[in-house]
């Protein structure tokens, strides 16, 4: 199956990410879009094992209900919103199958993939100063996905399932896991055949 390594590309590109949030919480915590570049390496021909490396912004909104004080004096406040924006370096292992054979060079093509992906947590920023939030320095998913390629350019939709939560220790109420769907298109460039 993927004894024999005949075929190699590297492709660059970048896209679209939606966070869907599996547990919103009294937060009301809510995904709003990111993005992501970086590439991939694809080795195999019919089966394949594509490692990649990326660059990830997520963005995420929570609402905080603050108390109304003017019967004290004070302002009267409803409901605030937050963002969160994390930002991480991907690290997708899929494996997948062309439905046609790539050695035929057709002009198009179609695959699905399916695999892990690791983020590893390079900074977030909460623009709440009241709140002190730490993080998880690396957060898993288990996802999959299909993809279009014609000619040199490729087209590839994903959804990655969280296995792991957001943040470490109890400064939320709710510590969401947060599944996310991609979309992102780019170049191939074949290495050997």
């Amino acid at each position: 199956m993927l004894s024999t390594v005949n075929a190699q590309e590297i492709r660059f590109g970048g896209g679209y990410n939606g966070s869907n949030v599996n547990k919103a919480g009294p937060e009301r915590w809510v995904g709003k879009a990111g993005y992501q570049f970086g590439a991939d390496v694809m080795l195999g021909n019919r089966w394949f094992v594509k490692p990649g490396i990326h660059f990830m912004v997520r963005n995420l909104n929570y609402t905080s209900a603050l108390v109304d004080t003017s019967a004290v004096g004070g302002a009267q406040v409803g409901n605030v919103e937050f963002r969160y924006t994390d930002r991480w370096l991907m690290v997708p292992v899929h494996v997948g199958v062309h439905l046609l054979d790539p050695a035929d060079d057709p002009t198009v093509n179609v695959y699905v993939q399916a695999g892990p992906t690791a983020l590893f947590k390079l900074n977030a920023d909460l623009d709440n100063d009241a709140l002190t939030v730490t993080t998880n320095p690396a957060q898993w998913y288990l996802g999959g996905g299909a993809g279009v390629e014609i000619s040199f350019i490729f087209v590839e939709a994903g959804y990655n399932v969280a296995m792991s939560n957001v943040f470490k220790g109890n400064d939320f109420q709710t510590n969401p896991k947060v599944n996310q769907f991609y979309i992102t298109a780019g170049v191939r460039l074949k290495l050997a055949k």
